[in-house]
């Protein structure tokens, strides 16, 4: 049976991982919602259905592999178990499961570390969402003996979604907060920390997938612009800066998020240990050439 990756939500980091199993012979089938998003341009063995397409219950059957990648809904809660829960468990070929959260979980921890042993203490909405998603996944995972996987992401970054793109497209000034840090990932990390799971699985495991620096925000803009030959941002205090409540929440948790468990229990070297490695690495492919020119 050729091996089958099917993708619950194929938006940036699932594209990304993609293309690596494809180079891995797996075939890989993806949902979306968005009907302009069947336009892209992907592979031949990448194949793009709708979230309720018809025959959704022939691909789940055919799948070994399956990764939820689709956020939580107020009132609704996990979108793939509300529709999709009976079907999964009828699937008696999958060999691995993993179910992408958020280091929101976590909630505020006052600068301090955190790892997949401390409490959750998820205040805002959307923590809340996921750490409720995350428990209902591992109760349906562990009444049906399915090898769940889930990994707590950081902020994610990578081509097209980071700083330098930001600051290109108008970005007019960094927010500052004393003592506040944000963990980070690049995409590229996460694919290898999901790739090295599904070649070592660990049932029922859950990993922090974090870099090994925790930065203020405005430090990271700061390098940005340096890559850019650009003068830094000015500053605005948190309290002065007129932000969405989305973006206010997020300033109210500041935590470290630790990433030993990723190194230690699937040997992970990141390609990217720090925003300085990830943010350089990406002015030289997307950036570099125009300055020069």
């Amino acid at each position: 049976m050729t091996p089958s990756f099917f993708i619950f939500g194929f938006g940036y980091t699932a594209n990304r991982l993609a293309q690596r199993l494809i180079q891995l012979g797996f075939n890989v089938v993806g949902t979306i919602r968005q009907e302009t998003k069947k336009t892209m341009i992907h592979p031949e063995k990448i194949t793009l259905i709708d979230f309720q397409a018809a025959d959704i219950e022939y691909y789940l059957s055919q799948s070994t592999h399956l990764l939820i990648s689709v956020p939580p809904a107020a009132r609704i809660g996990d979108l793939v178990l509300s529709y999709y829960s009976q079907l999964i468990k009828k699937n008696m070929y999958i060999e691995w499961l993993g179910y992408l959260s958020s280091t929101d979980v976590y909630g505020d921890y006052q600068e301090n570390w955190v790892d997949e042993e401390s409490i959750c203490r998820a205040k805002s909405a959307s923590g809340v969402l996921r750490l409720e998603a995350e428990k209902a996944w591992y109760s349906y995972a562990e009444s049906n003996e399915l090898p769940l996987h889930i990994f707590r992401l950081a902020g994610i970054y990578g081509p097209q979604r980071n700083p330098l793109e930001r600051i290109i497209s108008g970005k007019k000034y960094s927010i500052f907060k004393e003592g506040q840090v944000f963990s980070r990932i690049h995409v590229d990390d996460i694919v290898s920390v999901i790739l090295a799971s599904i070649k070592n699985p660990h049932h029922l495991s859950t990993y922090n997938v974090a870099d090994d620096e925790p930065a203020a925000s405005h430090e990271v803009d700061a390098y940005a612009t340096s890559l850019l030959n650009q003068s830094p941002l000015p500053l605005i205090p948190f309290e002065e800066a007129s932000l969405s409540p989305r973006e206010q929440e997020f300033y109210l948790s500041n935590r470290r998020v630790s990433n030993l468990k990723i190194k230690k229990e699937l040997n992970i070297v990141l390609h990217y240990p720090s925003f300085r490695e990830g943010l350089t690495q990406i002015w030289r492919e997307d950036f570099e050439q125009n300055q020069r020119d």
